[in-house]
This record gives structure tokens, sequence and C-alpha cells, in this order.
């Protein structure tokens, strides 16, 4: 870096036409090749809150340097911020170099340039196994939960649930597997009240397991990384729908006499749970049990997008930016409280 450097500014405070030095941490790089057969090069750097791409173009000193910088790890960066048509608030970058010791009387550290979820993942576990102990039944069931749960605790409790769009932060997968085992629980007695004379009745164990399965195929699809979780090959080539229906049946293998309906509705509602084809599944909910949980999954997969990008969002005026992920729609901020509103009570599961 050269004499350039000035005033420390985060990423995600950065306006349009402003310009500044930023820790950002390198995400990913996205190489392409224009109309024009020259090669291009999409960066994108984040901190806790955002991530922003700077375009590397053919001209630009910085495209072949590029080649050299290793995602994951974090730079100083000076760049010029610019709103472009199309694309929201971009970097320009004028000048590069690795994070070094002296940047921490700057204020560098890593890991305020990486997302993780609020909540506790102990906590989140603990409530978890909580609402599996008080909501399945069957023996073996509950028992092919836990063991998958348990066997897999320190990657469960780390992973993000995705590497972009909804909760794709560390220990996000989960937050969003105790979120939608949490509500699906909760529907699943509503319907049952409402829907009593169904025979057989609405099946909540498998409600509740397939709830807290829905995503566990993500262990295997995904690479665990505190900046952005990287696809394993098997990931890219199966995906986690295919491999968490295998991780419940390998699960199953393993009891003795498992019940073999109870598994198949369970299986069932694992590969569904994306709701129809195009969305990833491959077949569509056919069980009352399976139509819950990928609606509830859907659900809260949205808020978290919504949700975060208005906590976000530093746009001026009524409304956020668009959302790519919720079809490029705006979100009306509302009207800020003049006193924040008191801790809610305690959560109850």
């Amino acid at each position: 870096m050269s004499s350039i450097e000035t005033a420390v500014v985060r990423l995600s405070d950065l306006i349009d036409g402003q310009e500044a030095d930023c820790f950002g941490a390198l995400v990913r790089k996205v190489r392409g090749t224009t109309y024009k057969n020259e090669a291009f090069m999409r960066c994108y750097f984040r901190d806790k809150q955002v991530t922003l791409e700077a375009p590397l173009w053919a001209d630009s000193r910085f495209l072949k340097l590029a080649e050299g910088w290793a995602e994951g790890s974090a730079y100083r960066l000076h760049v010029r911020a610019a709103v472009k048509p199309k694309y929201g608030l971009q970097l320009e970058l004028q000048d590069i170099r690795p994070v070094n010791d002296a940047d921490l009387a700057d204020g560098y550290n890593f890991f305020d340039l990486v997302e993780s979820s609020h909540l506790n993942p102990d906590e989140r576990f603990a409530r978890i196994h909580e609402l599996i102990e008080k909501g399945i039944d069957e023996p073996p069931l509950k028992q092919l939960v836990l063991n998958v749960l348990h066997e897999n605790a320190d990657l469960f409790k780390k992973l993000q649930a995705a590497t972009n769009f909804h909760h794709a932060y560390s220990g996000g997968l989960i937050e969003h597997v105790w979120s939608v085992t949490r509500i699906a629980s909760w529907l699943a007695d509503h319907y049952a009240r409402y829907y009593k004379d169904l025979n057989p009745p609405l099946n909540k164990g498998v409600i509740i397991a397939a709830a807290v399965l829905h995503d566990i195929g993500k262990l295997r699809e995904l690479e665990y990384h505190p900046v952005e979780a990287k696809y394993t090959k098997e990931g890219s080539l199966i995906g986690h729908v295919l491999m968490g229906r295998d991780i419940a049946r390998e699960a199953a293998l393993k009891i003795a006499d498992f019940p073999v309906e109870t598994l198949l509705l369970l299986e069932h509602a694992i590969l569904s749970h994306h709701g129809r084809r195009d969305y990833g599944a491959p077949i569509p909910p056919q069980t009352l049990e399976a139509l819950l949980v990928s609606f509830v999954d859907d659900l809260d997969a949205k808020m978290n997008i919504a949700a975060r990008h208005r906590l976000q969002c530093t746009t001026d005026g009524e409304f956020t930016d668009k959302v790519y992920a919720l079809d490029n729609r705006r979100f009306y901020k509302g009207v800020p409280a003049e006193t924040p509103a008191a801790d809610p009570a305690p959560d109850p599961a």
C-alpha cells in the first residue's frame, strides 16, 4: 500500500462518492469474459454487515495481481465508493494490500469482518434438544434425530445455513433449524387440534424430526469457513436435499427394526422441503407433515433475508434498496420508535 493511506472507515459505512481506507475480507473472486472477449474479475469484499463488489476490468492494473489474492483473507483497501445503476454500491479499487500488525492500531479485527449469529449456539442446541424430547413420542425416531445431532454437534453449531441469501453466517444453520423447529412445533399442535378428526392424525413427531433434519445435508454440502462457506465437490454435484435424505436413511439403518412407514414419511419431508421442483425439490410435498415443514422453512428463510436487509440498510428515504432474493422488492422502513422497545420476555423454547 502506498502513502495514500488515510483514516479507516468501515466498509458498511461507505456512501456514494466517498474515498477512504477500509478493511475487508475477500469473500470470493468470479472470473469472466466480456462480449469483446476481454477478461475481467469481480472481487467481493465484506465486513460484518455488507458484502460489496469491486469489479476489475481488462484495463485495471489489479487484474493480474488479483490472481494471487486469497479468498478468506483480510485486506486493507483504498477505495472510492460509487452507486452503479442496477448494481448498487460498488468499490472502485485504488490500492490494496494484505493487513499486517500495524493495522491493529487502526482498529483492525478479523472478526469485525465476518457475521455470526447473535444467538448462542450451545443454547440453541439445548432448545432443539428440548423440542425433540417434548415433540417426538416414537422412541426409534427420537433416537435417530438425537444420534444425528450429537454425532455432528460441532459442525452443526458453527456452520452457515447457506453461502448467501438466508442465515449465511457462522451459526446460521443451527439458528435456522431452531427457528423452523420451534414454529413447526407450534403449528403442529395448532393443526392437530384444528383437524382432530384426521385418521391417522397429524404426526407431530415426523414434523419435528423433519424440521430438525431438513437441512442436515448441508453438513456435507458445505465446508465451513468463517468468511463464507464453500461448496464441497459432493455438494455441487448432489446437493443437500438428497444428501440429507441419505443421512437420515443411514441413521435409520443403525437402529434395529426402525419403522418403515415412519422412515418413508421422514424421507419424503426432507426431499420435498423446498416445496417445488423449480426450487430444487425432487418431489413436492404430498403429506400434511411435509407441506407444513416446507412452508415454515420458506417463511423463516425469507423473514431472515428481509429483516437482515432492513437492519443493515444504509440508504436514505423510506424504503430499502432492492432485495434480489425477494424478487427485487424494496421494503418499507417504517417510522422509528422514539424510545427503544423493551426486551421481550425470556424465550420459552
